[in-house]
């Protein structure tokens, strides 16, 4: 998938949400769709409670196929947004641009970052998912520790576990989970 977000936005505070809307798109309408997001990325940015976007496009079986992340401060500001005119705006053009039911889906943490098929399929086993964490995790603990350590090496052990772990849930949510679960994506979500 390609990645067409402007820049990677914040982590989601604790308490906060991401939509998450797959959206299969007519071939014939790309870039008609694309400028439509971007029209409606730049409406969000004003919207009170919005943390910021993220968008993978990728090629699916059916056309181009955009995954998009919508994170929002907390549920009620994600709730205001969905209660907008301009929300209930965006949705009347969206059946333009696509070629198939739109998919929503509302995460909280890491969640969001498992990229799912857009068939129909049930959530991987908790197992599995614990196994992806582990295999993305374990590699950027060691790299952040070899980084910062001769940096640390004086500093109460808390604090030097801490250097490392802030920045390693940065990239865990972002690119390592979304790039893992892809790449795994027939083994989280094996056909049936």
């Amino acid at each position: 998938m390609t990645d067409l977000s402007p820049a990677p936005a914040p982590p989601t505070p604790p308490d906060g949400t991401t939509l998450v809307v797959t959206e299969l798109v007519r071939r014939s309408r790309v870039p008609q769709y694309e400028a439509w997001a971007r029209e409606l990325h730049a409406t969000l940015a004003r919207q009170p409670g919005f943390v910021g976007v993220h968008v993978l496009r990728g090629e699916s079986a059916g056309g181009p196929e955009y995954v998009t992340l919508l994170r929002f401060a907390s549920p009620e500001a994600l709730a205001r947004w969905r209660a907008s005119p301009e929300y209930a705006s965006a949705l009347a053009r969206l059946p333009e641009f696509t070629a198939a039911e739109v998919d929503y889906r509302e995460a909280a943490g890491l969640e969001a970052w498992f990229d799912r098929p857009t068939r129909a399929a049930p959530a991987p086993p908790f197992w599995k998912n614990v196994v992806v964490g582990v295999v993305g995790v374990y590699p950027l603990i060691l790299v952040f520790s070899l980084l910062f350590g001769p940096f640390t090496r004086e500093w109460p052990w808390y604090l030097a576990i801490l250097s490392t772990v802030i920045p390693a849930t940065i990239f865990l949510n972002w690119p390592v989970l979304p790039l893992l679960s892809r790449w795994w994506r027939r083994w989280l979500y094996p056909e049936r």
